[in-house]
């Protein structure tokens, strides 16, 4: 099952893996960005060509944890180098959402890594997460769950997830920057 929340795509897997391969052109600026999974199996292969001025660059290969359900181009540090966020879920009732994203530079590409979540954004998670591009942050969001709810009943209202991409120790990093419980999520008083 899929759902519209927003502007995001917010997906729920089957049980089973489907047959079903993503494919989706981005352009970003003066890049083009093919992206595509295989139609089989948990763990796929994603393949991203990219094209700058029309000019083929590269190829990209990177096995994915599950099916792709969406991918987003932007420029998050606002440094005129595009970036692509490709969102993944795993299958089962959990549905874990990933990030695969990925800066690209004339000459070259750099990973981005995700911050894992800590302790505290964590606390009620079980999956069902949704992702988007907004106000140059990575915006993710997941229902949080009380002790005894169900996978599909969760209580708990909606956590969000504001992430700035940020180089640490040259590295570029997905970084939490704030998160806002959904107010039915906040303890009653």
């Amino acid at each position: 099952m899929i759902l519209l929340m927003g502007s995001a795509l917010y997906a729920r897997p089957t049980e089973t893996p489907t047959s079903e391969s993503f494919k989706k052109t981005l352009i970003f600026k003066k890049h083009q960005f093919d992206i595509s999974t295989s139609d089989a199996g948990s763990v796929r292969e994603l393949v991203i060509r990219v094209s700058r001025d029309n000019a083929f660059l590269m190829t990209i290969r990177q096995k994915t944890d599950g099916w792709v359900v969406n991918a987003e181009a932007g420029d998050l540090d606002q440094n005129n180098a595009p970036e692509i966020y490709i969102y993944s879920c795993t299958y089962g009732s959990g549905a874990f959402g990933k990030v695969y994203a990925f800066q690209f530079f004339p000459d070259f590409f750099d990973k981005i890594h995700t911050t894992p979540l800590t302790a505290d954004l964590a606390e009620g998670y079980m999956g069902h997460d949704s992702f988007m591009i907004e106000d140059n942050m990575l915006i993710r969001k997941f229902p949080i769950y009380h002790p005894g709810d169900t996978n599909a009943k969760p209580t708990g209202g909606l956590r969000t997830i504001m992430y700035k991409l940020e180089e640490v120790e040259k590295r570029l990093i997905l970084t939490p920057k704030s998160s806002l419980p959904h107010p039915s999520s906040l303890p009653n008083r």
